[in-house]
C-alpha cells in the first residue's frame, strides 16, 4: 500500500508520543497531560480524516499562534510524504482507483503517505510494526548545511528556520511576570490563597506586572572579506532578535567600528543589507579586532557595558592588529559585562583548531566559544541566550 488515510490502531499511541517528543526537541512545551489529551482526542475523532487528526494535535500541543509555522512543517515531515515507492504491490481494480486518487493528493493534507521500500502485501503489517517511518527531509539537510553552500533561492527557508530556533526565546520573554503593588493583570493564584484567610471570601486583589527588562545584548560583527559568506545569516538572526523586549545594539567592524542599530531595527531586511554595506566603508577589508574593540570601549563602553550586558562577537579571529591590544580590550569588556560570547563560523569544521593569532589570544577572555556556520550553530547560540537571559 503506497498511500493510506489512517495509521494502524496498534501504533497510533506510539506515533503520537514520538511526535510529541519531536515537538519538544524543537522548543514546544509538551508535557505528559498534553500527550494524553492528544491520544484521547485521536480516539474520539478517529484517523479517517487527517484534517481532524491534525486539529486534535494542534489543540493538544500548540500553546501560541507563533508556533503554527513550526508545527505545520514538523507535522508534514513526521506524518506525510509526497514520495511514491517505485515498486507498488499488485492491486485489484477498485484498490487501484483508490490508490491513484490518494497518490494524486499525497502532497496535501487529505492523505498521509508512507515512504516505504517496495514490499509484498504479506510483509506490510510487519514493516509497520517493526520500525517507524523514515522520510527524507530537505529542511533537516538545510539545518546542517554550511552557510557558504546555501544558494540564494534557499535563503527564504533559512529565514523561516531562524525564526523557528528563536521562538523558545520569545516564549520565555513573553511570560516573565512578577507580583507588583498595582497593575492591570490579577494574580489569581495568590488571590485564591489569600482568600483562605477570610473563609473563601475574596478581599485582596494581588496584581501581576512584567519582570524587569531582559539583559542588554550587544553584537559586534566582523565584516572583513573572510566573513562575507556568513554575514547575511547572522544579521538576519540579529534582525529577528530585535523583537525581544530588551535593548539590542549592533556594530560591524573590520578596520574601524560602525554602529548599525537604527538600520537593523527599522529598515526591511533586504534594504538594511544594502544600507549597511554602504555605511560600513571598510566592508570586506582587512581586520583589526583589537583597535575596533578599543573604539567600542572608549566611545560606547560607559553607556553599554554594564553588569546586565551580554556581548556577542561574531568573527573568525583572523586579526592583523596587535595581540596585546586585543587581549587588553577583551579583559576590559569581560570585567564590565555580564558575559562575553564569541561566535566563530570556522568552529564548525571537523579539523578546526583556534591556532590563529587573534583567536588564540581571545579564548582565555571568553565565557563562551560557539559555532555559527549553519542553522544548528545559530540554534546553539539561541539556546545559550535563552539560558543567560
Amino acid at each position: 500500500m503506497s498511500a493510506i488515510a489512517s495509521l494502524p490502531d496498534d501504533s497510533t499511541a506510539g506515533r503520537i508520543i514520538g511526535f510529541g517528543r519531536l515537538l519538544k526537541d524543537h522548543g514546544f512545551s509538551v508535557s505528559i497531560p498534553c500527550v494524553i489529551d492528544a491520544c484521547l482526542g485521536a480516539a474520539k475523532v478517529g484517523l479517517e480524516n487527517p484534517r481532524d487528526f491534525k486539529t486534535v494535535l494542534q489543540a493538544a500541543f500548540m500553546s501560541r499562534v507563533e508556533e503554527r509555522p513550526a508545527f505545520e512543517r514538523l507535522f508534514r515531515e513526521f506524518w506525510m510524504s509526497g514520495a511514491v515507492p517505485e515498486s507498488v504491490p499488485p492491486q485489484d481494480e477498485g484498490e487501484s482507483e483508490t490508490g491513484a486518487s490518494a497518490t494524486d493528493s499525497g502532497s496535501g493534507e487529505d492523505s498521509m503517505v508512507v515512504a516505504e521500500a517496495g514490499v509484498s502485501e504479506s510483509q506490510e503489517k510487519a514493516a509497520w510494526d517493526a520500525r517507524p517511518l523514515v522520510m527524507y527531509s530537505a529542511v533537516e539537510v538545510l539545518r546542517e548545511k554550511d552557510f557558504r553552500d546555501i544558494p540564494e533561492e534557499e535563503s527564504r527557508h533559512v529565514d523561516l528556520l531562524i525564526r523557528e530556533i528563536l521562538s523558545p526565546l520569545f516564549r520565555r520573554a513573553g511570560v516573565r511576570r512578577r507580583s507588583v503593588p498595582s497593575g492591570m493583570a490579577l494574580d489569581f493564584r495568590r488571590m485564591l490563597r489569600k482568600s483562605l484567610r477570610y473563609g473563601g471570601e475574596v478581599i485582596e486583589f494581588p496584581r501581576l506586572g512584567p519582570k524587569p527588562r531582559l539583559k542588554k545584548l550587544v553584537f559586534l560583527c566582523d565584516v572583513s572579506g573572510s566573513m562575507n559568506p556568513y554575514l547575511r545569516f547572522i544579521l538576519r538572526f540579529i534582525r529577528e532578535i530585535q523583537n525581544l523586549p530588551t535593548r539590542v545594539e549592533t556594530f560591524v567592524f573590520a578596520t574601524k567600528l560602525t554602529r548599525i542599530t537604527p538600520i537593523v531595527r527599522r529598515m526591511p531586511f533586504s534594504m538594511a543589507l544594502s544600507e549597511i554595506a554602504r555605511t560600513a566603508k571598510d566592508w570586506s577589508g582587512g581586520t583589526r579586532i583589537g583597535a575596533c574593540l578599543e573604539q567600542f570601549t572608549t566611545a560606547h563602553g560607559a553607556a553599554m557595558l554594564r553588569p546586565s550586558t551580554v556581548v556577542i562577537i561574531h568573527s573568525d579571529g583572523w586579526d592583523r592588529g596587535e595581540p596585546e591590544l586585543l587581549a587588553r580590550q577583551l579583559e576590559i569588556i569581560r570585567r564590565r559585562a555580564y558575559r562575553v560570547l564569541w561566535i566563530n563560523p570556522l568552529l564548525g569544521g571537523p579539523s578546526y583548531e583556534p591556532t590563529c593569532r587573534g583567536m588564540s589570544t581571545a579564548i582565555p577572555h571568553l565565557d563562551g566559544f560557539l559555532p555559527g556556520h549553519n542553522i544548528n550553530g545559530l540554534g546553539t547560540l539561541a539556546g545559550t541566550l535563552r539560558a543567560l537571559l
